[in-house]
């Protein structure tokens, strides 16, 4: 019940198609660095519904975790261990993680 509840708040809030029980994808999603603290895990698998972007699967985790979108111009995505742009559509087994910025000298 609560899962069907977040998914319809989800699609309103979002347009997004979160986890319907037909077509999904289950994807491996990693955060690195602070945004790894901020979401509180370093990994986890999603089920998210078919034909959803690198951008809309950030968007599940900044509704989740509203400090998270603060980040959202300073981080990268790669999809498969490859730099991803963020409208890149995942597929099922993909593994998306996400980076912060990193500076040094």
């Amino acid at each position: 019940m609560f899962r069907g509840a977040l998914a319809g708040f989800l699609r309103s809030r979002y347009n997004l198609a979160v986890a319907p029980v037909s077509r999904t994808v289950r994807v491996k999603v990693l955060f690195f660095g602070r945004l790894k603290d901020v979401v509180g895990h370093s990994q986890e698998s999603l089920n998210l519904a078919d034909a959803v972007t690198i951008e809309q699967l950030f968007a599940v985790y900044a509704a989740r975790t509203p400090e998270l979108a603060q980040y959202r111009s300073s981080v990268v995505a790669s999809r498969n261990q490859e730099f991803a742009a963020w409208d890149t559509v995942l597929y099922p087994g993909d593994e998306v993680a996400f980076l912060p910025p990193v500076s040094g000298g």
